[in-house]
């Protein structure tokens, strides 16, 4: 099940326009949580994480500085990715990485 049983922990990767949008639509889903965000600027995932904060579907969200990292935090459950097609292989890659060499 989920980590905390209750609710599902999400990870964002990419905190553009795309992500923002998803974390909006997030308003209306119950037991779900944005955990954190991690995008090529902190900058973004700063705002996208806020954003989480603010419309109160993720009261503790946090930018990360990398998939690794984020992928390592026990409350995350599940990645939604976002990032720029041009990326994805980058991304999958990082995903794939780290979790193989969490184990």
């Amino acid at each position: 099940m989920f980590a905390d049983n209750k609710h599902l922990g999400i990870g964002f990767i990419g905190g553009g326009f795309i992500t923002r949008f998803h974390i909006q639509s997030l308003i209306g889903v119950r037991n779900v949580d944005v955990v954190g965000v991690m995008s090529r600027t902190k900058k973004s995932a700063e705002e996208s994480a806020s954003l989480a904060r603010k419309i109160g579907v993720g009261n503790n969200a946090k930018a990360y500085d990398s998939i690794t990292e984020m992928i390592a935090d026990p409350k995350i459950d599940a990645l939604w990715v976002c990032s720029p097609n041009f990326a994805r292989v980058d991304t999958f890659e990082e995903i794939a990485n780290a979790i193989s060499t969490s184990k």
